[in-house]
């Protein structure tokens, strides 16, 4: 009978812990295009992955890796600098942004790029937390804001 109870608190300690560790649920619209959820569920699956100055993949990014790697991963070439990526593709106005867009930042002197998932939720590579997902209307992110790009056509 003891063994028994044990085993009950045991599985119901486990499914509280990994209940905790249960994946952020992301909003994104409801039709998109192939390419565009493919490089959604790229982005989401490398969630937690670390920050490494350079890094392009696929055990740790910085955030250029990031967005190279994954749409490396769906077929389409990108360049490797948050540079160049802010040149490419074309400009899209926020109430425009799809999934997959990207998002640039100018944080002091560097800029930093993310895969927008939805309107407000981006993903990136950040210094502090490694792969995340952010919110743009934030203020830390709102201040730093720079524009949206589409590099899908």
């Amino acid at each position: 009978m003891r063994i028994k109870t044990i085993g009950v608190i045991l599985f119901f300690v486990v499914l509280v812990i990994t209940a905790g560790c249960a994946p952020k649920k992301i909003k994104t619209y409801e039709s998109i295009s192939d390419i565009r959820n493919e490089v959604i569920q790229s982005s989401i699956s490398l969630l937690g992955k670390p920050y490494r100055s350079g890094a392009k993949g696929p055990d740790s990014f910085d955030c250029s890796g990031l967005v190279h790697y994954v749409y490396k991963k769906s077929g389409i070439e990108l360049p490797v600098s948050t540079e160049k990526l802010i040149q490419t593709g074309y400009e899209v106005k926020r109430s425009e942004v799809l999934p997959g867009d990207l998002v640039f930042f100018k944080i002091k002197k560097d800029l930093h790029v993310g895969i927008m998932l939805n309107r407000k939720e981006f993903i990136n590579a950040s210094k502090s937390r490694g792969v995340a997902v952010d919110d743009v209307d934030t203020i830390y992110w709102r201040k730093t804001l720079t524009g949206y790009r589409s590099v899908l056509y």
